[in-house]
């Protein structure tokens, strides 16, 4: 879909008189286009230039979600002119994600944080932000005067005086632990780190699953582009299931449905591959098996990664 411009007939910037076909000035280079709108054209721009929001957009989200790895397959025999492009696709819901993933969580912590006895709230399946006042280590942590009480009432502890000796022996364990209740102690900045590392971490975590991808299907003398493109097409819907599952749990607090959301994401990953690398139901279930086992300890081991990263950096 071409442009829409709103031209003006005299460069703004320095002056040069435009022809009707001057999308840029070809004195200054400045583009010919009138930005000076109501918001809503702005914003319909901004769809327009960061994810062609049209047809194509449309057709796109329809193959990724209910066609497991079409997209993928439509991509690596180069049928690409009528879908959005992979990394822009990517970039796009990723955005919309963690957006929804901060403000649901910041949603979350607000309601509930003024509770005594308020229990964890569940953010994503799996994932839960705890709430409850009773449990308040980390500011007594924080608080020396506090510190120093809970070290008299508990000193004749045998078990806590050689944790303390064990911790203090060792200084970087030690500062670990005051750099942890440091950052656990700073609330919304703290959550908007990690939030901020989780976009990095998941920008990372593509390229290292799709190794993973090349080295199990070696054999097939597939390019690297191509195993990577289907990583990022499976995290782009995995995006798209989490936003569902959140909204879905902040309507209805009380559904239990993590089971059903990690089903979907084993099922989808199970026909993607299925559709890609053309292999038999059987034999696409008995490779699920170490892909899908190797996916959840490299996604284990960065997610701890990117924790013990950001409490490092506080």
């Amino acid at each position: 879909m071409a442009k829409k411009r709103r031209k003006f007939t005299q460069c703004p910037n320095c002056g040069y008189i435009f022809e009707e076909v001057n999308n840029f000035c070809p004195n200054c280079g400045q583009e010919n286009h009138d930005l000076n709108v109501p918001v809503k054209h702005l914003i319909a721009e901004f769809f327009e230039g960061t994810l062609h929001f049209d047809t194509k957009a449309w057709i796109t989200l329809k193959y990724l979600i209910l066609k497991p790895g079409l997209l993928t397959e439509k991509f690596n025999i180069g049928q690409r002119a009528s879908y959005v492009p992979p990394f822009r696709l990517y970039v796009f819901v990723s955005i919309i994600f963690f957006f929804l993933l901060a403000l649901i969580a910041d949603n979350s912590v607000r309601l509930n944080g003024g509770k005594p006895n308020s229990e964890a709230t569940t953010v994503l399946p799996g994932v839960t932000i705890s709430t409850n006042q009773n449990d308040s280590l980390i500011a007594a942590a924080a608080d020396s005067a506090a510190l120093e009480k809970v070290k008299t009432i508990t000193q004749d502890s045998k078990e806590l005086q050689a944790l303390q000796s064990e911790i203090g022996e060792n200084k970087f364990a030690s500062e670990f632990a005051d750099k942890f209740a440091k950052f656990t102690s700073h609330g919304d900045e703290s959550k908007q780190k990690l939030f901020k590392n989780l976009s990095f971490m998941m920008f990372l975590l593509m390229p290292f699953f799709a190794l993973v991808l090349y080295l199990y299907y070696r054999k097939q003398n597939r390019n690297y582009v191509e195993h990577l493109m289907f990583s990022i097409h499976l995290h782009t819907f995995y995006f798209i299931l989490l936003m569902v599952a959140m909204l879905v749990g902040q309507l209805l607090p009380t559904l239990e449905f993590e089971g059903v959301v990690f089903l979907i994401m084993g099922l989808y990953l199970y026909f993607a591959l299925r559709q890609v690398y053309k292999q038999s139901y059987l034999r696409t279930f008995f490779s699920l098996l170490p892909i899908g086992f190797a996916y959840l300890i490299t996604l284990a081991i960065f997610f701890l990664s990117t924790i013990f990263v950001s409490v490092l950096l506080t």
